[in-house]
Order: structure tokens, then sequence, then C-alpha cells
């Protein structure tokens, strides 16, 4: 009984925290129908909208000899002036026609019908046209950046498409960066981005859902994906999952990565980002699904393997021979910039027989003047690299890479002359940190970071032992994870040969398509 208490004060309360937030999805108008009373329509959206100051109404006047009342609506800065200017010209051209298109002797009702229809003709030369006909598809329509046109007269108005294209220009990713590629990377607007993947991949099978997510942000989303490639059941996933996010914003893209992760309690990415259009087309190809959130210049791939991760755009750009030996040094620097630091600790601390004698005795030396354990020193150089890296980003670029460089420099050098630290450990914490800067996906780099701090502390307690139960156990996390059905470590464990032509190796582009006629998506 008091089990059922609590989950009907619970759901009681939910409701509660829900009610006083409205928005105009949410309104009193959402299921109401237009009324033909003009300033009634009006009065009743400007309502909506708090009378805010950038909500435009436009009045004029159709027909002739007899007058109509109309008013354009749009939201300044989210619909083009320019459109909605040349939108009024052409409704009012509509005034010197209608005396030879519409006849004089019809009835007022009819007369505004037909006129209603003309105008629908006429303006769809500026944009899209359809017709509305209650308050929630008028106020979303508002929000997304179109006019809509009412009519005296009329229960239902018209919605032209006249949203503005206040965005950046396509220029070169960012955050992935090749030498030799493509140099254009996705923008904010999912129009754009999906445009640009239709440009790529000129095929009728690319398919593209469009939704609203968001109780207050309204934002787009967009999922894209090859009709016959894709895999059926990870597509009925991905739909399940969006439909089961009940957010009051989406603002950005990784809102969408956390919420539809499968193990949220992990710090192994899931899910992969790019902002890369061609990468994205590859992934297409072998059966992934793309998802686009408005504001945001980063496409979401599900379903990932750890091999994903390690992958470049660049890979497909240079010889196999090249782009599989790039490969193979970005496992070992994955590994390096995991154990590097954890290991040193772990020899110096507990396991010196391993150590050849001469180089024993040179480390020694260094750090006889060191008045702290191994442990604290690697924490010591750890920390203060992690902060000369995040204030490089917060830095203005005009200044950023020479107080990086110099603080590195100056700091480093000063911290050795000090005797805080010794110079073998300045060379592993720096080779480390370089390490992790080979990773090609962010989020993995970013576990990374986070591990070898765990990695060290353990090192410090355990020596080899312990950091060998850690990786151990950090494996059988990885084997316990899954993207969407599909095995995290795949196709390694479970092991499968087609899926290895493109993991650690790339083999020519001849085998690799062979690759794609089997199943990519093994369980």
């Amino acid at each position: 009984m008091n089990i059922y208490r609590k989950k009907l004060y619970k759901k009681l309360l939910n409701d509660k925290q829900n009610d006083h937030v409205q928005t105009p999805t949410d309104s009193h108008l959402n299921e109401e129908p237009l009324q033909e009373n003009l300033q009634e329509n009006l009065d009743s959206i400007m309502q909506e909208f708090g009378h805010s100051s950038d909500f435009v109404s436009r009045k004029f006047i159709l027909g002739h000899p007899r007058s109509i009342h109309v008013v354009a609506l749009y939201i300044e800065g989210l619909a083009n002036e320019d459109l909605v200017n040349e939108l009024i010209t052409h409704a009012h051209s509509l005034s010197l026609e209608s005396a030879e298109l519409l006849e004089i002797e019809e009835n007022e009702k009819s007369y505004i019908e037909n006129t209603f229809n003309l105008t629908r003709e006429l303006v769809s030369t500026v944009g899209s046209v359809s017709v509305v006909k209650d308050y929630r598809n008028v106020l979303a329509s508002l929000l997304d950046g179109n006019t809509i046109l009412l009519f005296q007269g009329m229960n239902h108005g018209l919605i032209v498409s006249t949203l503005g294209s206040n965005y950046r220009a396509i220029t070169e990713p960012t955050s992935e960066t090749v030498v030799k590629g493509s140099k254009e990377g996705f923008i904010e607007s999912v129009s754009e981005n999906t445009a640009m993947m239709r440009r790529r991949l000129k095929t009728r099978k690319l398919r593209v859902e469009r939704r609203k997510m968001g109780d207050l942000s309204n934002t787009d989303i967009a999922i894209m994906y090859i009709d016959g490639i894709v895999n059926d059941k990870v597509l009925d996933e991905v739909r399940e999952r969006l439909n089961n996010i009940n957010a009051e914003a989406i603002l950005e893209s990784n809102h969408i990565e956390e919420l539809i992760e499968e193990k949220r309690i992990t710090l192994f990415p899931t899910v992969l980002s790019t902002e890369r259009p061609d990468r994205l087309s590859r992934t297409l190809t072998d059966g992934r699904i793309a998802i686009f959130v408005e504001g945001t210049p980063f496409a979401l791939v599900v379903p990932n393997v750890f091999p994903d991760f390690l992958k470049s755009t660049e890979d497909y750009t240079s010889r196999y021979s090249i782009s599989s030996l790039i490969r193979i040094l970005r496992y070992i620097t994955f590994h390096f910039s995991l154990f590097s630091s954890p290991i040193y600790i772990a020899l110096i601390t507990y396991h010196q027989e391993i150590i050849p004698t001469h180089f024993l005795i040179s480390l020694m030396a260094q750090r006889e003047g060191v008045p702290y354990p191994a442990l604290i020193e690697a924490m010591l150089l750890e920390i203060t690299f992690e902060i000369l890296r995040e204030a490089g980003v917060r830095i203005p670029r005009a200044i950023g890479p020479t107080i990086s460089i110099a603080g590195a420099l100056v700091i480093g050098d000063a911290a050795v002359s000090a005797g805080l630290v010794s110079p073998a450990m300045t060379i592993i914490v720096a080779l480390t940190a370089i390490s992790n800067f080979t990773i090609p996906s962010y989020t993995l780099a970013n576990t990374t970071r986070i591990l070898r701090f765990s990695f060290m502390i353990v090192a410090s307690i355990s020596g080899l032992f312990g950091v060998a139960l850690g990786y151990f156990i950090m494996m059988a996390h990885l084997c316990s994870l899954r993207s969407f059905g599909l095995h995290y470590l795949s196709p390694f464990a479970p092991f499968y040969l087609a899926g290895n032509k493109d993991a650690i190796l790339r083999f020519p582009f001849s085998l690799l398509e062979k690759k794609k006629k089997a199943n990519t998506f093994k369980n």
C-alpha cells in the first residue's frame, strides 16, 4: 500500500511540475480551428506570443472591386524579410487581375474563396504553399520561420515558406582535419546538411525522416539512412529510443547522444559524432544511421564499434598500405596514452628489477632530489598539462598557441630545475599527451584521459599486477557494451573475418566491396 502511495504521489508531483510550463505547442488553442473573423484570429495568436516585439503582423487589402482584408504574420529574424516583401507584392498584384479572373456577380462567400485560391496559386512562385486550418499548425509554422496569410471571412489560411538562411557558410571542419580529402563540413542547418548528403549520395534509396523534439525548443531532428542497406531492427530501435525521449529542450546533439545510449554508465562512447559529409557518406553505405540536430554542425552515427573511433577519413584517401600503417600506429598510441605513465609508476615503485641496471641508476639519480613519490610527481605533471591544454582552448586564438608553448616550456624547465619533477617523468608525460592527440575521436581521447588517472592510482598501489587486472576489467567491460544490439568489440569479439578487412588494417577497395556484401551487423 505504501509503495502504491509513493508511486501516486510521484505521478502527481510530476504532473504538477509539467503543468506550470505552457508553450505554444501546449497551448489551449492546440485543437481549436481558425475562425472566420480575422481580428479574432490575430488577437488569439498575438496573445499566445505575449505581444512579443519580434512578432510582426502586416495588414493589406486584396480584391477589386470588392475588398478583402488580409494579414501576413511572421517572426522577425526567422523569416526572410525580402521574401515576405515579395510575397506581399505578388499578393497585391491580385487586385489588378481579379476583375478579369473573378466574376463580380458572385456572392461574397464564393468571391472570398476564389480570391483565396487565386492567391494561393499566385504566391506559390515565392515559396512552397500549404493550407492551415488550426492554431496549432499556425504557431508551429511561425516558429519555423514561415509566413502565415489569414483572410477575413475564411476559417483557414496559407503557410508560405519564407525561412531565412542566416547560417554561416560551409567551411572546413575544425575537429576532423585531414591533409588529403574534402574540405567541407556540416553547418547548423539540418536542411543544408541533408542537402550536402544528397549531393554526395545521389540515390533514390536515401531516406530522410523529419521530426520535432523538445517541449520548449521544438528542435528539428532528421534521421537519415539508405533503404535496403540499413538493418530494419536497428532502425526500429533508433525510432523507439527517440520516441521515448521526454525533454523540455533539445539544444545540442549531445542531448540526443546521452539519451539514446544503451548503457549510460560507461566512459567509452557508443555514438559517433562527425562533422564531415564524406565520412558520413561512407558510414551510411555501410548500413549505419545518421541523426541530425538543428543548431549543431555534428551528425550522430549509430550503431558503432570500437574500431570506428580509431578510423579517420584520411584512411580512405591514401593508399591502403599507408593507411594500414597509420592505423596500427593509432592502436599503439592509444595504449601508450593509457598505460605509459601507469607502467612507469609501477616500475619505479615496485619492479625496479625489471629495469636494466645502468638505466635504473640514471633514473634514481634523477629522482634523488624529488621529495615525493612517483604517483604525486606524475599527477602534478598530468594536471599541469591538462590546465595548459584547457587554457589553450579558452585563450584567444591570436595568442593561444604562443601562451601554450611558452607555458609548457617555461613551467616544465622550471619544475625540473627546482627538483619538483624528474626529467624522465617529464618526457613520459609529454609523450603520453602527444599520443592522446593521435586518436581521431575527441570523445575517445577524453576517455583515455580519465582512465589514465585511474590506472596511475592502481599502479601506485599494486604495481604491474594492478595494471594488468585493471586492463582485464576494462576489456570485460568493453565486451559487455553494445551499440543498438551490435557488440562493441566487433569484429574482434565475436571474431568474424569480413569485418577485420577494415578494422586494424585497411584492405584494398576491391576487397572492401566484398566485405560490404557480408553482414556488417553480426551479433
